[in-house]
């Protein structure tokens, strides 16, 4: 388990041995930090037959019990999982409720693990509701997700909301050498370090557009060398990244002189409202852009 889950990974390991876990949790986190292996490892404890397992490093399966064994070759008869590219679609939950429905073939939990679950339908999200009111005997639901806020209320008011810390800076970059990244360029580590293995792809597939590149596009903006409507253009492609690098820009900003603060912060809420909108498909991520670049030339 990562080290800055492994706190939140050992309570709820205590709750489930002490059988006052609760039939469905939202894990919920940024993109990046390591909510699909906390649900992996968190779905082998409830299957193992060995709860009270407890290693030096924290709680874990047994992993010699025949649930275990099973787990450990990819199939165990109880754990279901639901992931999908694009949408969930309501014929995959109905399918994994019908398979909840039914008694644990090893006698021991059922567990469904539901990916980036904000990406459910509306009737997907219908079809789960009775199974997240009224569940069958010692199962289990975990619904993962960066956006939760894109749920239903009436998933979110039945599932308990279990909020994933990303890791500190420097948790990050210990971890982030123990993988073999050295000397991570800092600002990088100030756009990925909430979340970790996505900075990792960012290393291994570095982004075409960097924060020099951000930097010398806002000095040629404000000194008359280049146009919004050009840079935006440039930088669509990178859209969400560069409303970040732009938060960035604008905190370092706000350090070197606070007498602009009002106008830099209105600048920065400008930013908080465009990560909101470029998560919507379909949105004119060029319109995004100028408006927040505009405004830095106001």
């Amino acid at each position: 388990m990562y080290s800055w889950l492994q706190a939140s990974f050992d309570q709820l390991c205590q709750r489930a041995s002490q059988n006052r876990l609760h039939h469905a949790l939202l894990l919920k986190g940024f993109k990046g930090i390591g909510k699909t292996k906390f649900a992996e490892q968190l779905g082998r404890f409830l299957l193992c037959a060995n709860k009270q397992t407890v290693s030096e490093q924290g709680y874990a399966a047994c992993g010699q019990c025949q649930s275990c064994l099973l787990l450990g070759a990819g199939n165990h008869p109880d754990l279901y999982e639901i992931r999908s590219d694009k949408q969930i679609g309501v014929d995959a939950i109905r399918e994994a409720i019908k398979k909840l429905s039914g008694s644990s073939q090893l006698s021991g939990a059922k567990v469904l693990v539901i990916h980036d679950a904000h990406t459910m339908t509306e009737s997907s999200a219908n079809a789960l509701l009775k199974t997240l009111e009224e569940p069958t005997n010692n199962t289990f639901l975990l619904l993962l997700s960066a956006q939760a806020e894109r749920l239903l209320p009436t998933i979110l008011s039945r599932c308990e909301k279990v909020a994933l810390a990303s890791p500190t800076k420097q948790a990050c970059i210990a971890w982030l050498k123990q993988q073999g990244y050295q000397n991570v360029d800092d600002a990088m580590l100030r756009l990925y370090g909430a979340s970790p293995l996505l900075l990792i792809e960012r290393l291994n597939t570095p982004p075409k557009i960097n924060y020099q590149d951000v930097i010398q596009g806002i000095d040629a903006l404000r000194t008359g060398q280049a146009d919004a409507a050009d840079l935006a253009i440039k930088w669509q492609d990178e859209a969400i990244n560069m409303v970040k690098w732009l938060q960035i820009w604008l905190v370092d900003q706000l350090k070197k002189d606070a007498t602009n603060a009002e106008s830099l912060w209105k600048m920065h809420s400008l930013c908080v409202s465009a990560n909101v909108q470029l998560r919507n498909p379909g949105v004119n991520k060029i319109l995004v852009l100028v408006n927040i670049l505009q405004s830095m030339v106001k």
